[in-house]
């Protein structure tokens, strides 16, 4: 089986015991405090006018939030089920849900054909795939972004891991992240030392980096919402 089909396999397994309830999804936060933290460092950058293709938009709270400052809005997932939900729940009039593998650069490029250039808001979707298939969804990144689109990317930091085992040693897996786990999907980390390589100097420039955090919907016993460690970065194609 190839890594695309494994990753389609496994999330829309995954996409397809969802109703779409609160707290359902793990990293499905309210958008007040999810993609406004992201928002107040990249719309700087951008060009609003341009669509903004939120990549790896699960079931779309995050890219109904950002179609309130965007003109056109393009979520995106690899699952028809994460669609199919994104539709049903978190529906605009500027927003529209499809389904795009970015192990397959074929595609990234013939959805450029169809919108000219795009903004790209990524959270959280590169620590999904293996390293060694990060070098092609890299490759459908730069097709989706074109001459004119920036890039920004919020991804688990180097600090998640012990960050998470800390948390399951003293409080258990949390239910919506050991729901994910069920359906033989194993997220991994992406450290931060690795964005040189990923996103070459040659091809890219990095406008701006720092730490940041991804709040999910779980809650400790404390009452404190987990965030997970993070860190943020902007790109543009050279």
């Amino acid at each position: 089986m190839t890594s695309a089909n494994r990753y389609l396999t496994s999330w829309e397994s995954y996409w397809s015991t969802l109703s779409g309830a609160p707290g359902e999804i793990f990293w499905d936060a309210d958008p007040a405090y999810a993609a406004q933290q992201d928002l107040a460092l990249f719309k700087g950058h951008v060009d609003p006018q341009l669509p903004l293709i939120d990549l790896g938009c699960g079931n779309g709270t995050q890219t109904r939030f950002l179609a309130n400052h965007f003109a056109k809005v393009i979520g995106t997932e690899i699952a028809p089920a994460a669609v199919q939900l994104a539709e049903r729940t978190n529906g605009a009039a500027n927003v529209t849900y499809r389904v795009l593998d970015v192990l397959r650069p074929d595609d990234a490029e013939a959805l450029h054909g169809e919108i000219g250039d795009a903004n790209l808001y990524m959270r959280a979707v590169l620590h999904q795939l293996s390293p060694s298939d990060h070098a092609t969804a890299v490759q459908s990144i730069e097709q989706l972004l074109g001459e004119k689109g920036i890039l920004y990317l919020v991804e688990l930091s180097s600090a998640a891991e012990p960050f998470f085992a800390k948390l399951i040693a003293e409080h258990g897996p949390p239910p919506g992240l050991a729901r994910v786990f069920q359906h033989q999907i194993t997220p991994g980390m992406l450290h931060e030392r690795n964005l040189k390589s990923l996103f070459p100097p040659d091809r890219f420039t990095l406008l701006g980096t720092g730490p940041s955090h991804i709040r999910t919907v779980h809650n400790l016993p404390t009452g404190e919402v987990v965030k997970v460690p993070a860190f943020y970065a902007i790109f543009r194609r050279r």
